[in-house]
């Protein structure tokens, strides 16, 4: 990945640490993609080219619109300045900006500017999750920069993952416990490398078995998914949006999506169903929903409220898909639209 124009795009992961530890390193990246975790390990790949006990002075992190301390918001023009800072007693800094969506259209020019000519002594990185290809920076960045992209592991390399974490850490895992634990925490790292941590820790040099792992390890994701629908039919937006986040940090927009169309489609079943006259045995067989806040939910819906949601969660799987917006913005306005009050 080394030279500025000519940069490779589309790397993964072990291309990158290849790349730093042949000591070949850009002046400009980005970090795209919903594996968090792989992007924490990129960036301290990054960091442990600085000196630790210079760090201090030459790694600087910008959230573009986040409080900077001093009462005022981070702005691209404050990332700009310190990238083109010298280096303190060292060869390198390193400029991490996340949240860069949110830079201001009269600072656009200033960031395009700098990429035709980025500081030598300076590695710029710009860190996503999702990228908004309808804009004009993102077109920039992804000529400019050397582009990484880190996608979710599918369950096949994320049990290789896993077995490897674990033998690092002195035990092993049962086949069906590791596919257990696959289903059960899914495939981002975060989550997963927490998991991990834990069950070797119980095992103790041993052997992970089933039951270890049904004792252990919560069905977060699925759990979470309940407490989201729940927050939701309650209209509690706060509450719903915190879930959301929580969501999307160990998994991508898309199986969330799913999760709640799932849901809606299961409100309009029983919808039918109890203006049909059907009983609440009837409807929790039809939908497999036996509580009694689901009825309650179903009696306070309407039937256009439910077919609403269903097309609108249609809409922002098909935007999500075809990069219209980042997906975390698409599903922030999309737990808006169904929290709102009548």
């Amino acid at each position: 990945m080394s030279g500025r124009a000519k940069a490779k795009s589309g790397a993964r992961f072990d291309d990158l640490r290849r790349e730093v530890e042949g000591g070949r390193i850009p002046p400009l990246y980005l970090f795209e993609g919903p594996e968090q975790y792989l992007q924490e390990r990129a960036l301290q790949l990054l960091y442990a080219t600085v000196d630790e006990g210079l760090r201090v002075f030459n790694v600087s992190r910008f959230s573009i619109g986040s409080d900077n301390g001093s009462g005022s918001k981070t702005t691209a023009a404050m990332a700009i300045d310190a990238a083109n800072q010298m280096p303190m007693m060292s060869s390198r800094r390193i400029i991490v900006v996340r949240d860069f969506d949110k830079i201001r259209e009269e600072e656009l020019e200033l960031v395009l500017s700098y990429l035709k000519s980025p500081a030598p002594a300076t590695t710029m990185v710009f860190q996503a999750a999702a990228l908004d290809r309808r804009r004009k920076l993102t077109t920039a960045l992804t000529k400019a920069c050397a582009v990484v992209t880190f996608e979710l592991l599918d369950e096949g390399a994320a049990r290789r993952w896993a077995q490897d974490r674990l033998k690092l850490q002195g035990c092993s895992i049962e086949p069906a416990a590791l596919d257990l634990l696959i289903g059960l925490s899914g495939t981002g790292l975060t989550r997963l490398a927490n998991e991990l941590d834990k069950l070797s820790a119980y095992a103790d040099g041993g052997v992970i078995n089933d039951a270890t792992v049904q004792e252990l390890v919560p069905r977060a994701s699925e759990h979470t998914n309940w407490e989201l629908w729940s927050a939701i039919s309650l209209r509690d937006r706060i509450r719903a949006l915190k879930l959301m986040e929580r969501l999307l940090d160990d998994s991508d927009a898309l199986p969330i999506l799913g999760s709640l169309a799932t849901f809606y489609r299961k409100l309009l079943t029983g919808k039918q169903l109890l203006e049909g006259g059907a009983s609440k045995q009837e409807i929790g067989q039809a939908t497999n929903q036996w509580k009694d806040s689901f009825l309650a939910l179903l009696r306070r819906s309407s039937r256009a409220e439910i077919v609403r949601a269903i097309r609108r969660i249609a809409e922002v799987d098909d935007a999500i898909k075809n990069s219209l917006g980042t997906p975390r913005l698409q599903m922030q306005y999309l737990i808006a639209e169904l929290t709102l009050k009548k």
